[in-house]
C-alpha cells in the first residue's frame, strides 16, 4: 500500500515524557504529525509538548497509566472525541526490572506485567478496534500499531527473566496481532531496542561504548511505520542477537547463564540503575 506524503497525521506515543517516548515525539511532529503525548507524569508529558510546539510542531499531553485498563478507554475516548481516529499508536510505556527471578516478589512480578504486556495489549485494543471501525468506512484508511519491545525478547539472560519474559511477550503479541489486523489495512511493528542510553546517560554510554541515543529508535519506528514492517531490531548488538537467536539458539542459551555481573554493570552504565532493597523498580515510562 503506498503512504501518502502526509501520512501519518496524528499520532499517539505513551511514555512520551522522556527517552525514547520524547524523542519519537519530536520525530513525528517534525514529519507534520500532531502528537498526542501520553505520560504517567503529566508534566513531563507537557514539557515534551513545550518541546514540539517550540520546534514548530503540534502537540498535546495527556496523564496515562498504561496499566489501567479502564483508564486506556476512557483515555481512547476522549482522543477520539477530540482529535479523531489515530494513525499510529507508539506503545513505549514501560518498566524495567533485573536480578535474581527468584528473590523478585510478586508485587515486581505483577506490576512487570501490567506495564509492559498488558499496556500494550489494552492500547493496541482500544486504539487499533478504533482503526478497524475506520478502516470498515473507508478501506482506503490504513493505520499502525507499534509496540517498543527490546532485543532482549530474543536474548535469554539468567539475570533478565522477568523483563525478557514480558518483551518476548510483547514481540509475540505484536507478530500475532499483524496477522489479524492486516485485513483492516493496519500495520504492527515490534520495535526491538539494545541497551539504549537516555536522558544524562548519554554521555556516559558513548564512553562506555554503547553510545546509541533514543534518537536512533525514533528514526527505527519512524521508518517501520512508513514501511510496515514486522520487527525491527535497534543497534549492531540487538541484529546480531537476533540473528544468532534463529541461527544458533544453543549458543543464546548457553550465554544466558554467564557473565550475570558484566551485564548488570552494563545496565548500571547505561541506565544508571541496579537491582537493590527497594523491589529493584525503575522509574515508568522508560
Amino acid at each position: 500500500m503506498r503512504v501518502p506524503v502526509d501520512w501519518p497525521k496524528l499520532v499517539i506515543v505513551t511514555g512520551a515524557g522522556a527517552g525514547i517516548g520524547q524523542a519519537t515525539a519530536e520525530a513525528f511532529a517534525a514529519s507534520g504529525a500532531t502528537v498526542v503525548c501520553a505520560d504517567l507524569d503529566l508534566p513531563a508529558a507537557e514539557k515534551t509538548v513545550d518541546v514540539l510546539r517550540a520546534n514548530g510542531g503540534e502537540g498535546f499531553a495527556y496523564a496515562l497509566d498504561v496499566a489501567d485498563a479502564s483508564a486506556w478507554q476512557t483515555f481512547g475516548e476522549r482522543v477520539l472525541a477530540e482529535h479523531g481516529v489515530a494513525d499510529v499508536l507508539v506503545n513505549n510505556a514501560g518498566v524495567g526490572l533485573a536480578g535474581s527471578f527468584l528473590e523478585h516478589s510478586h508485587q515486581d512480578w505483577q506490576r512487570i506485567v501490567d506495564v509492559n504486556v498488558l499496556g500494550a495489549g489494552h492500547g493496541c485494543r482500544v486504539i487499533g478496534a478504533q482503526q478497524r471501525n475506520r478502516n470498515k468506512q473507508d478501506p482506503s484508511a490504513r493505520g499502525h500499531l507499534v509496540n517498543v519491545a527490546s532485543a532482549s525478547a530474543f536474548s535469554p539472560h539468567k539475570q533478565l527473566a522477568a523483563y525478557a519474559a514480558t518483551k518476548a511477550a510483547v514481540l509475540m503479541l505484536s507478530e500475532s496481532l499483524r496477522a489479524e489486523t492486516s485485513a483492516y489495512g493496519i500495520g504492527v511493528s515490534a520495535v526491538c531496542p539494545a541497551f539504549i542510553a537516555t536522558g544524562t546517560h548519554e554521555e556516559t554510554a558513548a564512553k562506555a561504548g554503547g553510545g546509541h541515543g533514543p534518537e536512533l529508535v525514533a528514526k527505527r519506528i519512524l521508518k517501520a511505520v512508513r514501511r510496515n514492517k514486522p520487527v525491527v531490531p535497534v543497534a549492531g548488538a540487538a541484529w546480531f542477537a537476533y540473528v544468532l537467536a534463529h541461527l544458533a539458539p544453543f549458543m543464546m542459551r548457553r550465554a544466558a547463564a554467564v557473565d550475570g555481573e558484566a551485564v548488570l554493570a552494563r545496565i548500571k552504565k547505561l541506565t544508571g540503575w541496579l537491582p537493590g532493597k527497594d523491589g529493584r523498580k525503575r522509574p515508568e515510562n522508560v
